[in-house]
């Protein structure tokens, strides 16, 4: 006659079973843990440029239903958008444009010449 696990046992075998599944879970060993919210429409009312510090990508191919373009505000609110939108893609052009010129601001100034030393010797960018 088989022995039968008391009602404890059961219950303690299964939390840990569901314990090591959510540990080896394909979406928790690629993304890490659930902690932050999918979106799930779109704002179609432009947002301003000057209240938009940056943004990130949803990609619909990963763990949320839709892809989208998470704006982050100054006032850190998220605002979920679609590249669909022409105010959308001027945007991301915009961010896109000043993200070059902080690169190319960071590499003259890790090369040792700082912005003020080129413009006092009147050495400007034609850009």
């Amino acid at each position: 006659m088989p022995a039968i696990m008391p009602a404890k046992g059961l219950v303690a075998t299964a939390l840990i079973i569901c314990g090591v599944l959510y540990t080896l879970s394909p979406t928790t060993a690629a993304y890490g843990p659930m902690n932050h919210a999918c979106c799930v429409k779109y704002t179609r009312k432009p947002v301003g440029f000057s209240l938009i510090k940056g943004y990130f990508e949803q990609s619909s191919r990963e763990v949320c239903r839709i892809d989208a373009i998470i704006f982050i505000t100054k006032r850190n609110k998220k605002i979920c958008a679609t590249t669909a939108d022409d105010w959308v893609r001027k945007a991301l052009a915009r961010l896109s444009d000043k993200m070059k010129k902080m690169s190319k601001l960071q590499s003259n100034q890790s090369a040792g010449v700082s912005i003020s030393t080129l413009s006092a010797r009147g050495i400007t960018s034609s850009s």
